[in-house]
């Protein structure tokens, strides 16, 4: 039996695309001093500002354990702060503060950056293309996540 390599299966070149999107990210935010999912954070919060953990957790697809340690990381560098529900103040919700704002369009651009050359070559037809597969993939994956559960 033969031994596939990582590119003979699209399935196995999921992780591989997206450790090497996560690298491309990690380098040009490098300059910024910030990590991806910190970042994804600051974008989350400019389209959506007030989000609790959980919330914050799910929109990063991380624990609420993870999403705890990088909420605190961000209010201690001063990019968020957090604050107490006023309608329950056992809820805790995280708001983007002036640090965090000035750098969002830096990392937009960067995205916007990274994306261009990702998709290189392609055009709107194929992008729509990919779209509708990857759409279809993870609708896929939820599914059998649904199931198992």
């Amino acid at each position: 039996m033969n031994k596939l390599t990582n590119y003979e299966s699209v399935g196995r070149m999921f992780p591989c695309i997206c450790r090497i999107h996560k690298k491309n990210v990690d380098l040009q935010l490098g300059q910024s001093a910030l990590f991806h999912g910190q970042a994804r954070l600051l974008m989350i919060l400019a389209n959506e500002n007030g989000l609790t953990h959980s919330e914050v957790a799910g929109e990063l697809r991380i624990s609420p354990a993870a999403a705890t340690k990088v909420i605190k990381r961000m209010e201690q560098d001063g990019y968020v702060s957090r604050e107490a529900d006023s309608a329950d103040e056992r809820i805790s919700r995280v708001f983007l503060q002036p640090k965090g704002r000035t750098v969002v369009n830096e990392i937009h651009e960067t995205f916007q950056n990274i994306d261009r050359v990702m998709f290189a070559g392609f055009s709107d037809q194929d992008l729509q293309l990919l779209r509708d597969f990857l759409g279809r993939v993870l609708e896929n994956l939820q599914n059998n996540l649904t199931k198992a559960s």
